[in-house]
């Protein structure tokens, strides 16, 4: 269950920071690569916090956890459009 849930939440956040977000780049990786290692890494870098008195817990991106994930795997940042 916790497992759909952070899949959904990642979905989420793809597609609400889409347009604005920068993309990653790394020669000879295939579309279908590059999308699992970004759905990968964004997943790693989840964490759920807690909500204030009677407000639900939420999930969170570290952005420079995400980042991180990325370029050890090779990737390097391209501007956002």
């Amino acid at each position: 269950m916790r497992s759909l849930i952070v899949s959904l939440a990642a979905l989420g956040l793809l597609a609400g920071c889409a347009s604005s977000s920068p993309g990653w780049t790394k020669a000879g990786a295939s579309e279908q690569q590059v999308g699992k290692d970004t759905n990968d890494c964004l997943a790693a870098a989840q964490m759920i916090v807690g909500g204030r008195p009677g407000e639900p817990p939420r999930t969170v991106v570290q952005q420079d956890r995400d980042r991180r994930c990325m370029v050890e795997r090779g990737y390097a940042e391209t501007p956002a459009k």
